[in-house]
């Protein structure tokens, strides 16, 4: 038997106002998967010193995507000297995002798109199969240079 008392001041629930808040709370938690850029073909391109090359493998897309707005942490990875050879992660706008670095293309350093994943001047770890698609995609272009991080958050 269920013993209902009442406290003044407060209102009892109805059944279905409490159904309606269990409803707009997990549409809440839904929201930062649905928030979450997915790439399409061209609007990411890697950019050399003189050329970019767009990306249009979907699959690395994917990856990237993940990696850019994912919800698992980016872990940091020890730095790039400077002079080391990179190449530029572009919007299709062609705002820059951050570039990729060292000889194998395993490293990443964001130029301020998304400040609550990366910080300025860190590196972090690039997933190993976007590192060898880069590689196989930068295999024309000449490299740009590590240099100072740009001004960012």
């Amino acid at each position: 038997m269920v013993v209902k008392t009442r406290i003044p001041g407060r209102h009892r629930l109805s059944k279905a106002h409490v159904a309606a808040v269990l409803i707009a709370t997990a549409g809440l938690l839904a929201v930062p998967a649905a928030v979450a850029k997915d790439f399409r073909p061209g609007d990411l391109r890697v950019c050399g010193q003189a050329h970019c090359v767009p990306i249009m493998n979907r699959s690395l897309l994917r990856v990237l995507s993940s990696y850019y707005w994912g919800p698992t942490r980016v872990t940091r990875a020890a730095p790039v000297r400077n002079g080391a050879s990179a190449f530029e992660l572009r919007f299709r706008n062609g705002y820059a995002s951050g570039i990729v670095a060292s000889a194998r293309l395993d490293r990443f350093r964001a130029y301020g798109f998304f400040c609550g994943r990366f910080q300025r001047g860190k590196w972090y770890g690039f997933p190993a199969r976007a590192s060898a698609a880069l590689r196989k995609l930068t295999a024309g272009l000449r490299p740009l240079r590590v240099s100072a991080p740009p001004r960012s958050c």
